[in-house]
């Protein structure tokens, strides 16, 4: 049942909810053509707003997109983007131009960059990022064994475990490794550097299809070399 009017009622974010945004976005507009420094315009003052992908209330731009969604999951931080007030008002003015796909792209992208900034582990040896990136690879062939398309099954629980699987595990697992494979680059073989490309592709097709609903065929799959990667034989 669609939400209605009064099921959509605006929700304020709550201050956790904020101090989350302003830390994910670093302190920049999370559009990235933009990427406006949202304190470096006035001063002791920020310039960031907080705009919702979905709006707070219907009625607003892109509400038709997830009529659905209730108040307190529009007040999710989920649901919102940190934007220079130049952004805000651009996706808000052609919001057909600017659909929620495109906007949470821009949230992943920037949270994205500050992970890769912050908080990813540098190794000194080979043997210590391959006990850390094994631990990862292992989660995701426990879920692909267990849940993983077969050929010739059509299993709507099997499906629907995978799909949920994926989102919550294999996604979150590869972004950790590509991270982790990008600032340990200099312990990688070149063959490896060439693998983690390959399996680059392959993580960012894999979010496209379930993230984002982009089914195009022929998408790259896992390269078999990353099973081993940073292991040395002997």
């Amino acid at each position: 049942m669609p939400v209605t009017e009064k099921s959509a009622k605006r929700i304020a974010l709550s201050q956790p909810a904020k101090d989350w945004l302003w830390s994910e976005s670093g302190g920049h507009c999370q559009n990235p053509d933009c990427r406006a420094d949202l304190y470096g315009f006035a001063e002791q003052k920020h310039i960031g707003e907080l705009a919702h992908i979905i709006p707070a209330s219907m009625g607003g731009p892109r509400s038709a997109e997830e009529p659905e969604l209730t108040g307190r999951e529009r007040a999710r931080p989920e649901n919102v983007v940190v934007l220079c007030p130049t952004c805000h008002t651009v996706i808000d003015k052609v919001p057909e131009e600017y659909p929620a796909d495109v906007l949470r792209g821009w949230k992943r992208r920037s949270q994205k960059a500050r992970a890769l900034a912050h908080g990813t582990p540098m190794f000194s040896s080979r043997l210590e990022a391959r006990k850390f990136v094994e631990e990862l690879l292992g989660a995701n062939r426990a879920v692909f064994d267990l849940y993983g398309p077969l050929d010739d099954v059509f299993d709507d629980t099997r499906a629907e475990q995978w799909r949920r699987h994926v989102e919550n595990t294999i996604i979150p697992n590869n972004q950790t490794l590509l991270r982790v494979l990008q600032v340990n680059r200099e312990l990688l073989s070149r063959s490896e550097k060439a693998t983690a490309q390959i399996f680059a592709v392959h993580a960012q097709e894999l979010e496209e299809r379930h993230l984002e609903g982009n089914w195009t065929p022929g998408s790259t799959r896992f390269p078999n070399a990353m099973e081993s990667i940073l292991e040395d034989k002997g």
